[in-house]
């Protein structure tokens, strides 16, 4: 099973949903 990158993807002249998870740990003011 292949998994598609944005540059598979045509989306020109679309609007694209990018759902983004910035799961880090934030440690005072260092990530």
């Amino acid at each position: 099973m292949n998994k598609k990158t944005v540059r598979d993807v045509d989306v020109k002249g679309k609007r694209v949903l990018v759902r983004v998870d910035f799961n880090v740990p934030i440690d005072k003011n260092t990530l």
